[in-house]
């Protein structure tokens, strides 16, 4: 059975965390949120940074699942009768539905990035973050690299770390200007890379 304390603990760091920041957000602002005593949040995280990565690990759970619900498996293989392509277009969909819906894990992960710049147990998490979503993506590459008609110089890696920066500068500009038609961008995003991977065969043939 889950500990229902800790898990409104890690809830109320959601909210205030979101609503706050992270350097404006102390234990004792998530204790209050939360409605309990700061000792005894000190005491499921002994420090903030411990309570940040429980709160980003728990706010990515809604997504995860998004994934499952598709088919898919962020840590896992791609199923063996999955087609490559119809997985990338469907990733680029459902980025544009976690946009729409997890306007507050965006926030939240900025903001976690910003400070494992300077405090080294948040960057260790950030790697992790990155590290895992960038391999899921990449997976998905090699699929698509094997069915292409010429294969990319490229790696699928490289691919990978390309298609994630630029999904999260489309993300970190909506956050910035909730105005900005991220849907747009990435709608662009998936364009060009639909197109780099159904291009034809170079010919080198010297007429």
């Amino acid at each position: 059975m889950p500990d229902q304390t800790k898990e409104r603990i890690v809830d109320a760091a959601y909210r205030a965390l979101v609503k706050q920041g992270y350097h404006e957000t102390s234990m004792k602002d998530i204790a209050a949120e939360a409605g309990v005593a700061p000792g005894l949040a000190h005491y499921y995280f002994e420090t903030k940074e411990d309570l940040l990565v429980a709160t980003i690990e728990r706010a990515c759970q809604p997504v995860m699942e998004a994934w499952r619900q598709a088919g898919m498996n962020l840590t896992g293989p791609l199923p063996e009768d999955a087609d490559p392509m119809v997985v990338a277009r469907m990733g680029f969909e459902l980025a544009k539905e976690e946009l729409r819906t997890y306007r507050g894990l965006f926030l939240l992960t900025f903001d976690m990035f910003g400070v494992g710049l300077h405090n080294p147990k948040i960057a260790a998490a950030v790697r992790a973050f990155i590290d895992e979503r960038r391999a899921f993506i990449a997976r998905i590459t090699q699929g698509v690299i094997a069915g292409m008609n010429e294969a990319p110089i490229a790696s699928a890696d490289a691919i990978a770390a390309a298609l994630w920066g630029s999904l999260h500068g489309i993300y970190l500009q909506k956050v910035m200007n909730p105005d900005f038609d991220a849907e747009a961008a990435i709608d662009a995003l998936s364009e060009m890379a639909i197109a780099f991977a159904t291009r034809p065969r170079v010919s080198l043939e010297v007429r």
